[in-house]
C-alpha cells in the first residue's frame, strides 16, 4: 500500500473530524446545558435511533463501492446497486425503528417523521461519502461532516437565543442539518459521477447479488455494532430513569467521538486494501506488525491522557449534573477506546479481502457478550454496567481479529502493548479525584508513549 498517501488521507479526515468535533462538543454542550440529563436523556435515545438505522442500512452496502470499483474502473456501475441495496434494508430498517421509537417515547407525528427524514438523510451520507472514499476526496467528506454538525450548532444557538430549545426543537434542527448536508452532498457529487443512471457505453453495473457477495455478511456485522453501540442506552432507559440514561449517554457520545479518529481509518485505509488484496498481498504484509504497535500504543497513551483531563474537565464544560458521567468515560476510554485503533485496522483488512464473513462471525460473538454482561451488569450497578459490557465485547472482537489475521504471538505483543493504559485508565475510574491515581494513569501513558515509539515503521524495532 501507499503509506504516504494513506497517511495524507487519514490526516484530511481527521483534520474534517477535527473541526466536525469541535462543533459537536459545542452543540453537546448547549443541549446538555438547555435540555438537563432528562431531556438529554430523551434526546439521545433519538440518536439512537436514527444513527442505529445509519448504521444498521447505510453502513455496509456502500463498503460495495471501493471494494468492487478496485475490480471494475466504474464507480457509478458499483454505485447503484449498492443503493438499491441500502434502500431495501432502510425500508425494513424503519418499519423495526419505529414501533422502538413510539415505546421509548418518541411518539409524536413530528417526532416520529424528524426519526425517518434523519435516518433517510444519514443513509444518503453514508452512499456519497462511499464514492468520495472511492474517489480518494478525504478533503470532501471531512468538510461535509464538519458543515453537518457546525449548521445544526448554529440552529441550536439561533433557537436558545430566540424561541428556546426543547427536546422536539432539538430534534427537528439536528434533522435540518442532515437534510441539507445530504442535499447539498449529492448535487456536487453528482456533478461528477453518473451515480444515478448508466450512460450509453459504459460498463454494466455489478448485480446485487454480487453486492451481497462482496459485503452481504457486514449487514451482519453492522447489526452487531449497533448492539454493540446501542443496546447499553436501551438497556438503562429500561432499568433506570431518563436522567440517568442521559448521564451516560454523555459519555458515550465523547466515547465514539474520540473513537472515531481511529474508525477514519477503515474509510481511508479500505480502498487501498482492497487493491492490495486483488494484487494478491497477504494480509500481514498489509499490517506490518511493528506499524501496528506503534500506532496502537500511542494512540492507547493518547486516550490514557485524554482521561485523565477529562476527571476535570468533564463538569467544568457541562455542568455539574453530568459530573457522575466521569466513571463509565473512563471506562469506556480505557476499555473499548484503546482497543479501537488495533481493531478498525483489522476490519479494512479484512473488509478489503472481502472476509467479512469471518468478521460477521467475531461480531455477533462480540454482541452476545455485550448484551449479556449488559443483562447481568446494568440492574446492580446502573451506568458503570454498560461501560464494563462495552469493554468486554471490545475485548472479545479486538483479540479474535488479531488472532486470525496475526496469530499468537503477535496478538500477545499487542495485549502487552495495550494492557499497561488498559489497565491505568480504568483504575483511576475507581476515584477520578485521586491525586496519586491520576500521577500513576499519567506516567504509565508516558512510558507507554516511549516504548511504542521504538518500534519501528514498518518492523519490530529500530
Amino acid at each position: 500500500m501507499d503509506s504516504r498517501s494513506l497517511r495524507r488521507n487519514v490526516g484530511w479526515l481527521w483534520i474534517g473530524y477535527g473541526a466536525r468535533s469541535f462543533g459537536y462538543l459545542l452543540l453537546i454542550v448547549v443541549l446538555t446545558r438547555e435540555l438537563g440529563t432528562a431531556g438529554f436523556g430523551l434526546l439521545s435515545l433519538f440518536f439512537a435511533v436514527t444513527l442505529g438505522v445509519s448504521l444498521v442500512a447505510g453502513s455496509w452496502p456502500f463498503l460495495a463501492v471501493p471494494v468492487l470499483s478496485a475490480e471494475k474502473g466504474s464507480i457509478g456501475a458499483a454505485f447503484r446497486p449498492s443503493l438499491y441495496v441500502a434502500a431495501m434494508a432502510t425500508a425494513v430498517s424503519l418499519v423495526v425503528a419505529i414501533p422502538i421509537a413510539i415505546a421509548v417515547g418518541i411518539d409524536t407525528p413530528a417526532a416520529l417523521a424528524c426519526v425517518v427524514l434523519s435516518s433517510v438523510a444519514l443513509v444518503g451520507l453514508q452512499g456519497v461519502f462511499s464514492v468520495e472514499q472511492t474517489e480518494r476526496r478525504m478533503g470532501e467528506i471531512a468538510f461535509l461532516q464538519a458543515f453537518e454538525r457546525i449548521v445544526a450548532l448554529i440552529l441550536a444557538l439561533a433557537a436558545i437565543a430566540t424561541i428556546g430549545l426543547d427536546v422536539l426543537g432539538a430534534q427537528v434542527l439536528l434533522t435540518f442539518a442532515a437534510v441539507v448536508t445530504f442535499a447539498i452532498a449529492i448535487v456536487v457529487v453528482s456533478r461528477r459521477q453518473d451515480l444515478l443512471r448508466s450512460p450509453p457505453g459504459s460498463l454494466p453495473d455489478h448485480l446485487v447479488r454480487t453486492v451481497m457477495h462482496a459485503v452481504g455478511a457486514m449487514a451482519v456485522v453492522s447489526l452487531a455494532s449497533y448492539g454493540v453501540a446501542y443496546v447499553d442506552t436501551f438497556t438503562l432507559a429500561i432499568f433506570r430513569s431518563n436522567e440517568d440514561v442521559g448521564i451516560y449517554s454523555l459519555a458515550y457520545q465523547i466515547f465514539t467521538f474520540v473513537t472515531a479518529l481511529s474508525a477514519y481509518w477503515l474509510t481511508a485505509a479500505l480502498p487501498e486494501h482492497a487493491r492490495s488484496s486483488a494484487d494478491g498481498i497477504e494480509l500481514k504484509e498489509q499490517l506490518p506488525l511493528g506499524r501496528l504497535l506503534k500506532y496502537t500504543g500511542l494512540w492507547g497513551a493518547l486516550l490514557a491522557l485524554g482521561g485523565v483531563v477529562s476527571t476535570f474537565a468533564l463538569p467544568l464544560v457541562f455542568g455539574t449534573d453530568f459530573e457522575e458521567a466521569t466513571v463509565p468515560l473512563l471506562i469506556l476510554l480505557g476499555g473499548g477506546g484503546v482497543l479501537a485503533a488495533a481493531y478498525y485496522a483489522f476490519l479494512a483488512a479484512l473488509i478489503g479481502a472481502k472476509r467479512s464473513s469471518l468478521v460477521a462471525k467475531v461480531g455477533m460473538a462480540s454482541v452476545a457478550v455485550n448484551i449479556a454482561l449488559d443483562l447481568i451488569l446494568v440492574p446492580p450497578f446502573g451506568m458503570v454496567g454498560p461501560a464494563f459490557a462495552t469493554f468486554g465485547q471490545a475485548l472479545v472482537g479486538t483479540f479474535a481479529l488479531s488472532l486470525i489475521v496475526l496469530g499468537r504471538g503477535p496478538t500477545l505483543r499487542l495485549l502487552a502493548v495495550t494492557a499497561p493504559v488498559v489497565t491505568a485508565t480504568m483504575v483511576l475510574a475507581i476515584d477520578p479525584d485521586s491525586i496519586p491515581l491520576v500521577a500513576v494513569t499519567t506516567t504509565v501513558a508516558i512510558l507507554t508513549a516511549v516504548v511504542s515509539l521504538r518500534f519501528s515503521f514498518d518492523g519490530m524495532r529500530a
